[in-house]
């Protein structure tokens, strides 16, 4: 397939896309839809993060589904809320002009009488998160009688999230007559067993690039340091970007929110969200983020696969993934659509042997970046306090007039240059004791 414009696509999904601008398609679209536009058994689809897997599985399904009749007829399985979120969205675009075709995303962490009763009207494609649609299929609010398609969307990761229970669980209540469809960046052997268990049917693969690499066009770079440098040279990196858009993955939930305290008291316009946060938080730092309204984005691995944001020019993994696929899917985050970007990762010395054993899987090579020299350091210390000053607020009223003015006067017999050079002098001083 060379061109949207010219498949057997749906000609109403067709016309969404050239509303978009979009007619060429990735290699995994170009080699995906005209197998599933087809296809009566099973399939896997690998390619890696970015890449426009939704897409390649979601117009040959939208072009398939019977919007007359009003049951479900395919069901979207992801890993995570925002990837949920992510998928939901770009169906309820392709199919936009498709009359009376329906699509509804349901995920655990907001109202469930409301996704109920988003349900009752005539849906066709649920995209879902295992726990929670299990859940509602044992209440027999979603009934899977009628379903001609299960899509694994990160399979892997559902693996990993120990998802198999409920998944088992939800697809006993469906007559095994559907075609399962399995995505995913990497296809370690954990997900053979998936396969064995759920694909059978006539199965097909396309395998777009080597498993477990990250897309083309990140530059993948290393910086080995001690743990009380890791701060400030994080610090002088996201000034030295400030003018892209960022994402620092940590390990956990904690290490997310001492970040962001950290970043947020150094005048850093950042964002937090991990598994913990409501929702509707997580909803807003994410609107926030793709708007622009914030920079940065801390995170914990959650994010590496619900974060659908074209224009992120660099990750920094502050805490070193712990496998592949991990450093995969965070990487992957960066260079979407056809466009560079930098994967930066932060080890200690200690980590070493470790990180040697992840890299040597990715099979991948990383510019190691030096250490900053301590004067550099100091300069790019100097240089963020500089920042913090500029984005200050004003005192207001915690002091009296007379005392401010008292302030004042020490210093207005002093140009602009002389102060800003006695400032700078100031700090470094003290930083260096």
């Amino acid at each position: 397939m060379e061109k949207f414009s010219s498949s057997n696509l749906h000609l109403n999904i067709k016309k969404a896309l050239a509303e978009k601008g979009i007619d060429v398609p990735s290699e995994i679209q170009a080699k995906t839809i005209p197998v599933l536009m087809s296809h009566e058994g099973d399939f896997i689809g690998r390619s890696a993060t970015g890449t426009g897997k939704t897409y390649a599985y979601g117009a040959p399904l939208l072009s398939r589904i019977d919007s007359s009749v009003g049951k479900v007829q395919a069901v979207v399985l992801v890993p995570t809320r925002e990837l949920c979120e992510q998928v939901g969205k770009e169906l309820t675009f392709l199919s936009k002009y498709i009359p009376n075709l329906k699509t509804e995303s349901i995920y655990g962490g907001v109202s469930l009488k409301t996704q109920i009763h988003d349900l009752s009207n005539g849906t066709h494609i649920v995209v879902a998160t295992p726990g929670r649609l299990m859940d509602l299929v044992q209440r027999h609010v979603v009934h899977l009688e009628t379903l001609k398609y299960v899509v694994f969307d990160e399979a892997d990761e559902m693996l990993f999230k120990g998802f198999q229970g409920d998944i088992d669980k939800i697809l006993a209540t469906a007559n095994r007559t559907y075609s399962t469809w399995l995505f995913s960046a990497t296809m370690p052997d954990e997900v053979n067993h998936l396969i064995k268990k759920y694909l059978n049917k006539d199965l097909i693969k396309v395998l777009v690039g080597k498993a477990e690499t990250p897309n083309t066009g990140i530059q993948h770079q290393l910086i080995e340091l001690a743990a009380e440098q890791k701060l400030d040279v994080l610090l002088q990196f996201l000034k030295k970007y400030n003018q892209e858009k960022s994402i620092i993955f940590c390990r956990t939930k904690s290490g997310v929110q001492k970040l962001y305290k950290q970043l947020s008291a150094n005048k850093f316009s950042c964002g937090a969200i991990h598994g913990d946060l409501p929702q509707g938080l997580r909803n807003k730092v994410m609107d926030q983020f793709k708007a622009g309204s914030i920079s940065t984005l801390i995170a914990t691995d959650v994010a590496s696969r619900g974060v659908d944001v074209d224009s992120i020019g660099i990750v920094f993994q502050y805490h070193m993934p712990d496998t592949k696929e991990s450093y995969t899917h965070r990487s992957g985050r960066t260079s979407r659509a056809g466009k560079t970007g930098i994967s930066l990762t932060f080890i200690f010395p200690e980590e070493r042997e470790k990180w040697n054993e992840i890299q040597k899987g990715l099979d991948l090579k990383f510019k190691t970046l030096p250490v900053p020299s301590a004067k550099d350091q100091l300069v790019g210390k100097a240089m963020v306090w500089a920042q913090k000053v500029a984005k200050s607020k004003p005192v207001g009223d915690k002091l009296d007039t007379a005392t401010k003015q008292e302030f004042k006067d020490q210093l207005k017999h002093l140009s602009k240059e002389e102060l800003l050079e006695k400032l700078l002098a100031t700090y470094l001083r003290e930083q260096q004791g």
